[in-house]
């Protein structure tokens, strides 16, 4: 008989030990960025327009208007939740070089951005500053203490489907 209540009370407490884990999974979720994640349309002060999609694994993609016009790669690197609406953002690309090198075609350069944003309550509108970073094809891009060539400041919009 003390077996069966044993196998009873386990059985009854299945469904409390899935809600602790859904509980435990959205507190994950929140403190790896909340409602963060998304993909918004940013305006930049300088009139560049992009999409940027901050990714709940926090991966950070960018793609700019200004692409074309200066001859640069996506940007893509990686974003951090840094308070209760803040968040930090560091992205990556190249600029192309016109001649191959040895059968590759190596970067002209690869620029850096440091970001930081604040976002409003439901994180459907989000605001911030830029700094951008030069680096030649030969140095370390992960160095952060290269001074900013440029400074830019943006707000954004959430991307949603209605």
């Amino acid at each position: 008989m003390n077996f069966r209540l044993v196998i009873l009370v386990f059985v009854l407490s299945i469904p409390l030990l899935l809600a602790n884990s859904n509980v435990v999974s959205s507190r994950d979720t929140g403190s790896q960025g909340g409602c963060f994640p998304g993909t918004y349309l940013v305006l930049e002060s300088s009139g560049t327009q992009s999409l940027w999609t901050l990714s709940q694994d926090g991966a950070f993609n960018v793609t700019s208007s200004a692409e074309s016009a200066f001859g640069f790669s996506h940007i893509q690197g990686v974003w951090k939740k840094t308070g209760a609406r803040d968040a930090k953002a560091r992205g990556f690309d190249f600029n192309f070089s016109e001649t191959p090198v040895n059968g590759g075609v190596p970067p002209a350069q690869i620029a850096r951005l440091d970001i930081a944003m604040k976002f409003a309550q439901k994180c459907a509108e989000m605001e911030g500053r830029l700094e951008l970073r030069a680096f030649s094809a030969n140095d370390d891009p992960l160095n952060s203490h290269t001074p900013a060539v440029a400074f830019d400041s943006f707000s954004g919009r959430r991307v949603t489907m209605d």
